[in-house]
């Protein structure tokens, strides 16, 4: 075990040079003709399928029958796959008593919902029908798949619909193909054909056809790559090897595979594994990417290397750092307020990874969530274990988009994370660089207000998509966009340990404003339990500057206007200027009167903003302090005094580590003695960082290296 911990750990240093350089590169000719894995084509993928299984045999989509069989055994015992077990009779046995779905596009333009609805309860049936042995819930199943067969159509026009329906039928012939007679396969077959197959043909292809968004000719594209080539794929190796759907089935496989594989290096940063779609997109692209990987593996016995992709492994971190410790996410761009970040997809990439830690996140979830027919496909209790307590508590890089704090894991401690990055409004972006989120003892204190309508006219200019309904500057404010779409600020500075910080140039985003210079730093003192959001700002001309943070709690302002006490629940928050220039006020979150009016937005009256104003200014610092207070404290005990940002400094580390915390891998036996000889708490406060041409090394992956050396010495 240890000589092969030690050969991976030579190979690392030499594939290093050979990392992605870049997560958007411009596109080329190659990256329609680059090496695709282990993939030829569909055709290849079919025959490895009928080598593997036979032909016609079934079940061989995600699920088999030793799958089932495994399932079974937990019947009645006190595991966790029992009580998901119990939830699916519940969700299957509500399903039988309610009429099959109807063809509904309530918006005039998406079917989504329904095909959503359809797909979950074919699942749930065929699971219920294989795991409980009783034919109501197959023959219930087969009617809800009967009943969207008469569905004038499956609406191509918006893609996804099609897709989401067509996971479906490829779960449902598939699980349920001994239970149906050849007549009923046969017209479940030839609708899929008709409203399936050969509608994403013809996006393939780019045939003339209406669609409200050409998703396969779009690059970089969003989460639609995956989506649509998750869900055809899985519905073509369910059909594949039938002689009416062979030969385009394997198109698709085509088609999809090298569409899929290079999205996902794409999508997920190489560096720090940041999807730039938000937490949400990335649950919705990402399990997609689960189906298809394990649809492929199933049926063909490999998915031909198509997620074996670092950053697509560094975004679970991405996903729990930028997570508060009651797993609720720090809602930037399209996404929901604080949603619940326990996604059922960690338990499938903690078996692709082979990390249980992954999918320890998940496992604890379970017991209390709702039904999710995919935790069934992906469980395997059995092999399951772990936590992630012992992770770094810092996350984040010089040149990476995001970075988050905390001093604990535990639900108690104080959680705080920064968004940078790139203003990309065409793929599910606000104009939110430089964001924050703050959340203390279980209660979020400042957050994100989440999605607008995506049909509401002039969404760009509304509330939730502008500047100002964000936990950031407005400099200058007007009825044009208060940041540059397209800018890009990364994190420019960072550094882990008690006093951890990250740093951000936003004047990119500024500069139409009328900014010569913004500079925004967020810095954790763990042993104060403060987080400190500082701004430094120089203007061309004197002009206004607005300092908003958004809040669902109640704001008491001091009688001075220097401070303030947030109170969400029984928590309360105290918020100081620490620097001079300022006074706090309450604001509504509505669009300020320089902007331009826009008609039928969200409701956000449960929001108010914490608030400074500056006008007639040229250069400032605006620097904010927060701090849980305790018991019954009215006011901290200890206020930080103000520090400029150039004075933050990365904290230093003893050992054979650069000056900004990176461990430098230049040679593999003194790595693994050290490995072995030091204490993970001196891993957890080292700043993270990846694998890059500088030949550093991420934290997170020196404690899972650790662990698995010391697993090896008790050997």
């Amino acid at each position: 075990m240890k000589r092969k911990l030690f050969r991976i750990l030579l190979v690392l240093i030499m594939v290093i040079g050979m990392m992605p350089f870049s997560a958007y590169a411009e596109n080329t000719a190659a990256d329609r003709t680059e090496d695709y894995g282990d993939f030829i084509n569909g055709e290849h993928v079919i025959r490895d399928m009928t080598e593997k299984h036979g032909m016609y045999a079934h079940p061989r989509i995600i699920m088999s029958e030793e799958k089932f069989a495994k399932l079974k055994a937990h019947i009645g015992d006190d595991s966790v796959t029992a009580i998901l077990l119990e939830k699916l009779r519940s969700e299957a046995d509500r399903v039988l008593d309610r009429p099959v779905c109807e063809y509904e596009v309530p918006d005039g333009i998406r079917l989504l919902e329904t095909s959503k609805r359809i797909q979950r309860r074919v699942a749930a049936l065929a699971l219920a029908y294989n795991i409980f042995d009783d034919e109501k819930y197959a023959r219930r199943c087969y009617a809800e798949l009967e009943a969207a067969c008469g569905f004038k159509d499956w609406n191509p026009s918006h893609f996804l619909d099609t897709a989401e329906m067509s996971t479906g039928y490829a779960i449902g012939y598939d699980w349920l193909y001994h239970w149906m007679n050849e007549d009923q396969r046969t017209f479940i077959r030839q609708n899929m054909i008709g409203k399936g197959f050969t509608q994403v043909v013809e996006d393939f292809e780019d045939k003339p056809r209406t669609r409200t968004y050409k998703w396969y000719q779009d690059y970089p594209g969003d989460n639609w790559k995956l989506v649509c080539t998750g869900s055809m794929s899985m519905a073509a190796l369910a059909f594949g090897d039938e002689a009416d759907a062979g030969d385009i089935a394997a198109d698709i496989l085509t088609y999809a595979y090298r569409e899929a594989y290079s999205f996902v290096r794409r999508a997920y940063s190489a560096k720090d594994g940041t999807y730039s779609e938000g937490l949400g997109y990335w649950d919705y692209a990402t399990y997609y990417l689960g189906l298809f990987s394990s649809a492929l593996t199933s049926a063909a016995g490999t998915d031909y290397g198509l997620a074996d992709f670092d950053g697509l492994r560094k975004s679970v971190d991405f996903i729990r750092y930028m997570s508060s410790n009651t797993s609720r996410s720090f809602s930037f761009g399209d996404d929901g307020d604080s949603r619940d970040t326990g996604w059922a997809v960690l338990l499938w990439l903690g078996d692709y990874f082979q990390d249980s830690d992954i999918s320890a996140i998940r496992m604890k979830k379970i017991p209390d969530d709702s039904f999710n027919y995919l935790d069934l496909l992906w469980i395997d209790e059995d092999r399951l274990s772990g936590s992630s307590a012992d992770s770094p508590t810092d996350w984040g890089e010089v040149g990476a988009s995001n970075a988050s704090f905390r001093n604990t894991w535990e639900e108690s401690g104080i959680v705080a994370a920064l968004h940078a990055g790139t203003n990309n409004y065409k793929y599910h972006g606000h104009y939110d660089l430089g964001s924050f989120y703050l959340e203390s003892n279980g209660e979020r204190f400042f957050t994100d207000l989440g999605n607008e309508n995506y049909e509401l006219e002039n969404r760009q200019y509304s509330y939730r998509i502008r500047a100002e309904g964000h936990n950031t500057l407005v400099i200058n404010p007007s009825q044009e966009l208060d940041q540059q779409e397209g800018a890009e600020c990364l994190i420019t500075g960072f550094s882990g340990g008690n006093e951890a910080f990250a740093v951000t140039d936003l004047t990119a985003a500024y500069e139409p404003c009328g900014a010569k210079s913004v500079i925004r730093g967020l810095k954790m003192i763990k042993d104060r339990e403060c987080v400190i959001i500082q701004d430094e700002i120089s203007l061309d001309t004197p002009g206004d500057i607005c300092w908003f943070a958004h809040t669902k709690g109640e704001i008491a302002i001091a009688d001075d206007g220097r401070s303030a006490v947030v109170t969400v629940g029984s928590e309360k928050l105290w918020v100081g200027l620490i620097s001079e220039d300022g006074q706090f006020t309450v604001m509504n979150a509505e669009l300020l009167p320089t902007s331009r009016a826009v008609s039928n937005q969200t409701d956000n009256s449960d929001y108010r903003k914490l608030a400074i104003h500056l006008t007639d200014t040229k250069e400032t610092i605006i620097s904010v302090a927060c701090i849980p207070l305790k018991n019954d404290e009215t006011k901290p005990a200890r206020i930080p005094s103000l520090t400029a940002i150039s004075e933050w400094k990365p904290r230093t580390v003893q050992g054979d580590v650069n000056a900004d915390g990176t461990f430098n891998i230049s040679d593999a036996v003194l790595m693994q003695k050290w490995l072995l000889a030091v204490p993970d708490t001196e891993l957890k406060d080292w700043r993270s960082g990846d694998i890059d041409g500088n030949d550093k090394l991420n934290a997170t992956d020196l404690c899972r290296m650790k662990r698995e050396l010391l697993r090896s010495e008790s050997k």
